[in-house]
Formats: structure tokens, C-alpha cells, sequence
């Protein structure tokens, strides 16, 4: 049966009223405070400018470039993407507002779960469809056997197809609003139209193996003219910055081993897989998420991130390393392995063999060596200056440390070593 809870309007200002909204919304961009209010850059839209104002008084804030306005509600559901239920629920939890009751409705239930069973349905129809269409696609099966290196049994294992016209038009025992629902249709001024064509398709599938929704890689030889990867969009079963591909086959791997290994592509996860690596999974095309940190930290205490060498690698390590800092607690670990410039784990694994990949693992740097060097980055300790701004960030890095308290403390003790001032 459904469990939901109403909100009446004294819950929600009470909840409201213990949200500090400027130290909420600072947590995800850089605020500047200006008299009373603080002003940045608006996160909702492209600005060179700062129009985005959040009013401490008020508890509100307000874009002048764009629409975006609205309170601490308001901006967890624009910022994160949900509804307004999740907002408050979440908020509440946060903030440790008790929630009111929940209320019980079967009708509402039983017509839900008829509806996501249908979703279900119609992406094992589509899932279908694609995989025939491999067959049809010699460039497709180019990519993947030739530039990729996937074999048949691979292939099949992750139910990798094609589509290039779109497959709607096949699904003809599925209304529009159920194709739209689950992610595979959407409607402009023109009509119904399919959101993948010319692509090969990736079937995402949750923890539990259901088929939730898909990535699709480009097959025009001209990108440009699309995204190279597109995935499903946000639907009732699929919640992108949630899930984490290639986890259904690999959670057993991970158990087994005590460690998750974190890559940043969908072949990078297939490719390990093919040459023995099953503990490697990866996000959905964006950077990691607390969400899915927490649900690896369910299947083991000890995760790898590998990135490339380069720069964007280093920026990716170095946003991973803010979402662990909140979750991460004592007894847990992550390290980082960083490849050679120009390589990806899939090119590594390839070109080195599961032997090489397995020596590179063994290398790879522990998070506190990590935050150490960030730290400490052209740090000149005979420089007063230096080691001011080497200290505000060690302290942002402790401030960002809330449930790993020895971890904490042990981190303090080594800032304070090697920025060579006090913290506390």
C-alpha cells in the first residue's frame, strides 16, 4: 500500500523556518556576501555577470537573469531535480524536523504499480528491438567488435543494440504517455518523436536488475550535430545521479572482493568486465553523486576511483573528493589511480592486460594523500600568505568532514604539519 504524507501550511513554515537558506545553497556554489544579502553567479542559467541574490532576512532567493525564484524548497527542487514531496522529505530529514504522519491510499498504489509495470514492459519491447537491430548496423557492429574490441558474449551479456530511425513507431501497443513516461518518447509542436535514434544503445538496469532506461552513443560521423552520449531522461524508475552502471552485475564481484572500482565510461565498465574485472561500475555520464557513493559504501568499505592523467581527470578526482568528504565514515577508505595522459581505463586494460591493471590498482593514492597534495599545492611555507590560503583549505576540507571523526582528526594533525600553522 502507498504511503504518503500531507503537508499543511504550519509544517512547511516551521520547516522553513529552520533552513538557514544562504549556508544551504552555499554548499553547491560560491556566494559573496553584498550588505545583508549574498549575490553569485546564477546556477540555473550561463551568466558573466552576478545576477543570482539570496536574501538572509528573507530566506529566499531570486535570479534577475532568469525566473529562478523561490525558497529552500524551491531550490531543492530546481538545484537536485525533484519533486516537491522528495524536497520536503529531504530537507526534513536534514534538518531534523519531525515529518507528520503518513496516510495510506491502495487506489493510489495499485494504479502506481500498474503503471511502472507497464514502463517496465515497454523497455524490455525496446530492449529487444535494439538488440535485433545490431545486426542490421555493420558500422555499429564495426564500433563495437573492431574500434572496441567487445566480443559476441560480451556484447550479449550487457544487451548492447542499435536503433537508427527510432523504435516507437514499433510499439504501437503503448500509449504516448507511456512511452514519454518511460523515458523512450517526447512531444514537441510536431507531435511524439523518439529521443534515441542513430545511436548504439547501452540498457541501464538497476541494482536489482530491473531495466530502468538506456545511454545511447552517436552514430553520426559528424557529433556536432548531436550529443556523443545521451541517456534516458528523469522518470519514475530512472534517477540518473542514483544509479550506477554495470552495479547489477557487479555487486557480487565487489562483495567478494571488498572493493568497488569507480571508472568514468560505460565501455570502461564493459571492457573490465570482458577481461575479468567484474567490481567496476560507473556514473551515469556525470560526476559522482552522494547518492551513489552511498550505495556502494552498502556493498563495501573500500572503493577506487580511476581517471585519466590529465587535468579533467584531476578536476574529476577533486569533485569526487567533495561527496566523499560528506559520506565517507571511519573504517571506510577511497583511493585514487590516475592513468597515463591519453589513456582510459579501457585503453589501459586493452594494451596492458588485467596484470597491469591489477599493478595499477595497487598503486593508486589514498584520499588523505590526495586532499594532502591539493592542500599543499605550490605551497611555500616561508610565505605567510601561502600558508594562509593553504590553511582555508585544509579547514574547508575538515568543515566538509562530518562523519569520519577520526579520519577528521587525523587530517587536522596533518594540514597542521604540513602548512605548518594551527587549524583549530
Amino acid at each position: 500500500m502507498a504511503k504518503f504524507i500531507r503537508f499543511n501550511d504550519a509544517f512547511l513554515e516551521n520547516l522553513r523556518d529552520q533552513i538557514n537558506l544562504p549556508e544551504l545553497i552555499g554548499r553547491e556554489i560560491k556566494l559573496k556576501r553584498s550588505g545583508r544579502s549574498f549575490t553569485a553567479l546564477c546556477p540555473f542559467h550561463e551568466e558573466k555577470g552576478p545576477s543570482f541574490t539570496v536574501s538572509s532576512e528573507r530566506n529566499t532567493f531570486r535570479c534577475y537573469g532568469c525566473p529562478a525564484k523561490g525558497d529552500a524548497i524551491e531550490w531543492m527542487r530546481k538545484r537536485f531535480h525533484l519533486s516537491f514531496y522528495d524536497a520536503v522529505v529531504k530537507l526534513a530529514e536534514e534538518y531534523r524536523v519531525e515529518l507528520p504522519p503518513a496516510e495510506v491510499d491502495e487506489a493510489d498504489d495499485k494504479e502506481k504499480r500498474q503503471r511502472l509495470g507497464r514502463y517496465y514492459q515497454v523497455l524490455k519491447e525496446a530492449a529487444r528491438i535494439y538488440q535485433s537491430g545490431l545486426a542490421k548496423s555493420p558500422r555499429a557492429r564495426s564500433y563495437l567488435h573492431d574500434t572496441r574490441g567487445l566480443k559476441e558474449e560480451t556484447i550479449a551479456e550487457f544487451g548492447l543494440g542499435v536503433v537508427t530511425k527510432g523504435v516507437i513507431g514499433l510499439l504501437s501497443n503503448s500509449s504516448e504517455e507511456i512511452l514519454i513516461g518511460a523515458g523512450l518518447a517526447a512531444r514537441n509542436d510536431t507531435g511524439l518523436y523518439d529521443r534515441f535514434r542513430q545511436r548504439i544503445m547501452f540498457p541501464i538496469h538497476n541494482e536489482s536488475g530491473n531495466l530502468i532506461g538506456f545511454a545511447g552513443r552517436t552514430l553520426l560521423s559528424n557529433p556536432d550535430k548531436a550529443p556523443k552520449y545521451l541517456n534516458s531522461p528523469e522518470t519514475e524508475i530512472f534517477h540518473k545521479g542514483k544509479e550506477l552502471y554495470g552495479l547489477y552485475q557487479a555487486k557480487a564481484a565487489i562483495r567478494k572482493a571488498g572493493l568497488a572500482i569507480v571508472v568514468e565510461g560505460y565501455i570502461d565498465v564493459i571492457s573490465a568486465h570482458q577481461e575479468g574485472d567484474k567490481r567496476v561500475v560507473a556514473p551515469m555520464g556525470t560526476a559522482i553523486t552522494k547518492d551513489q557513493i552511498r550505495r556502494l559504501f552498502v556493498q563495501t568499505d573500500r572503493i577506487v576511483f580511476a581517471f585519466d592523467g590529465d587535468r579533467a581527470g584531476r578536476r574529476a578526482a577533486l569533485s569526487a573528493s567533495v561527496v566523499l568528504l560528506e559520506e565517507i565514515k571511519d573504517g571506510q577508505s577511497a583511493q585514487f589511480l590516475f592513468l597515463p595522459e591519453g589513456e582510459d581505463p579501457d585503453t589501459f586494460i586493452r594494451t596492458h592486460g588485467l596484470a597491469g591493471w591489477d599493478a595499477a590498482l595497487a598503486e593508486a593514492r589514498p584520499l588523505s594523500t590526495f586532499l594532502c597534495d591539493y592542500v599543499t599545492h605550490r605551497l611555500d611555507r616561508s610565505v605567510p600568505e601561502q600558508q594562509v590560503t593553504a590553511a582555508n583549505k585544509a579547514k574547508a576540507i575538515l568543515a566538509r568532514t562530518t562523519k569520519a571523526l577520526m579520519f577528521r582528526h587525523a587530517l587536522r594533525l596533518k594540514f597542521e604539519d604540513l602548512v605548518g600553522v594551527p587549524l583549530s
